[in-house]
């Protein structure tokens, strides 16, 4: 059960993010950081109970995989599978291509294997990378 955030809370989440995207538009990765980091600190505790927990920690792996900081992005893969809860495929997605980024190809064969086999190409679409890659390495 999420804990809807105050309209005060949630103006801070949101001024920190729009200046986060911001930096890292233009290329200030490390002020960047800062204001993401700022917005997840603005969500009350327990933090992983809070509306915004899942996006937050969803968009702070996406922009540590993008910035090829993957060791900072393995940490925040596992704050995002405890915000969306055991199992989500959308989740394991996302730390396969942590994975794949990273350079770790049998972890994220590991993880986007049970997804082709379940889902086919539908947790792929638009990323063909990873479809290609996951499906050569089922055949070799």
């Amino acid at each position: 059960m999420t804990t809807q955030l105050s309209p005060e809370q949630l103006a801070v989440v949101e001024d920190e993010g729009k200046k986060g995207r911001a930096a890292w538009k233009n290329g200030d990765l490390p002020t960047a950081e800062q204001h993401f980091l700022a917005a997840w600190n603005a969500l009350p505790e327990p933090s992983l109970e809070q509306e915004y927990a899942q996006i937050l920690s969803r968009g702070i792996t996406t922009f540590y995989r993008d910035t090829k900081q993957f060791e900072k992005a393995k940490k925040w893969i596992e704050t995002t599978r405890q915000a969306y809860g055991p199992g989500d495929p959308s989740v394991e997605f996302l730390a396969g291509t942590v994975a794949f980024e990273s350079g770790d190809l049998d972890e994220a064969y590991r993880l986007f294997h049970p997804l082709y086999l379940k889902y086919a190409d539908r947790p792929f679409e638009g990323h063909t990378k990873y479809l290609d890659f996951t499906r050569n390495r089922s055949h070799e």
